[in-house]
């Protein structure tokens, strides 16, 4: 993070235009990674009015992460592809999605993702080979035969070793089941099942119960003074494991995907991996 004072009144996006020569289209897109800090607290409104005497924390936005499709590759039969996901790339729904990705890497138009991780979560993402086999996938999903397991590195040390919280997520009925592996150095490592899957339903719950997941902009902590913190730039939540009875095969298949090394790295320093 690089540590810029403000000497006169002047809305974000234009000190961050000028300050690193970009556009103001490009300072926009740099505040909306919700990695731009004033006074130690994330800010992602452009027009925001900074102060002379304000500190501004500029991320240095370079992505470590070494990542390739053939080599993150899970799970793949003549029906289905599992990929361990990278962060920091949307699951479906546009050009240079994992989706479209796939589609080019594989050359068929007809991979559709039967499901969806938010844009910076990582892990296990399921794929279909074509529109038949995608309708049989999601029905699964539809009706609950999907096991699901993520792994999480969130703020304060859990004194439960496992908890199941029930509380509805845009007004519906949302599960989270959540145990507790490791703890220490102000941190905890869950691992968590959710029978539902309601958007960001991991993130609110953990929240909910004051363990939000470190990393997380929009319902972890606000005021953020540690370093070591300022230098993550993802929520610290990955896609571990999936199980499901495959419709075709007649067999259960479980696929595990490791955690991505950003994750793995963070997990280490505060040793927690």
């Amino acid at each position: 993070m690089k540590k810029v004072k403000v000497n006169k009144q002047t809305a974000l996006r234009d000190f961050l235009s000028e300050h690193l020569n970009i556009s103001k289209k490009k300072a926009k897109q740099l505040i909306d990674t919700k990695l731009i800090l004033v006074n130690n607290k994330r800010v992602w409104i452009a027009s925001h009015m900074l102060r002379e005497g304000d500190v501004v924390e500029i991320p240095t936005l370079e992505n470590n992460i070494q990542w390739e499709i053939k080599n993150n590759i899970l799970y793949e039969d003549e029906y289905i592809i599992a990929l361990n996901k990278p962060p920091f790339m949307e699951s479906e729904g546009g050009k240079n999605s994992l989706e479209d990705k796939l589609k080019g890497f594989k050359k068929s138009r007809k991979i559709q993702a039967i499901h969806r991780l938010d844009r910076d979560t990582s892990g296990v993402i399921l794929f279909a080979k074509n529109r038949a086999v995608f309708e049989k996938f999601k029905q699964l999903w539809q009706e609950k035969k999907v096991k699901k397991e993520y792994l999480a590195i969130s703020h304060g040390e859990a004194v439960f070793r496992k908890k199941v919280v029930n509380i509805p997520v845009d007004k519906k009925y949302a599960k989270s089941i959540i145990q507790t592996l490791k703890t220490g150095s102000g941190f905890s490592l869950f691992k968590i099942e959710i029978p539902t899957g309601r958007k960001h339903q991991i993130r609110i719950h953990l929240s909910k119960i004051r363990h939000p997941i470190v990393g997380d902009k929009t319902y972890g902590l606000k005021n953020i003074t540690d370093p070591l913190l300022k230098n993550v730039k993802r929520q610290m939540l990955h896609s571990y494991r999936i199980s499901f009875f495959h419709p075709y095969l007649k067999k259960k298949i479980t696929i595990t995907g490791k955690p991505l090394s950003d994750f793995e790295n963070f997990g280490k320093i505060i040793r927690l991996l």
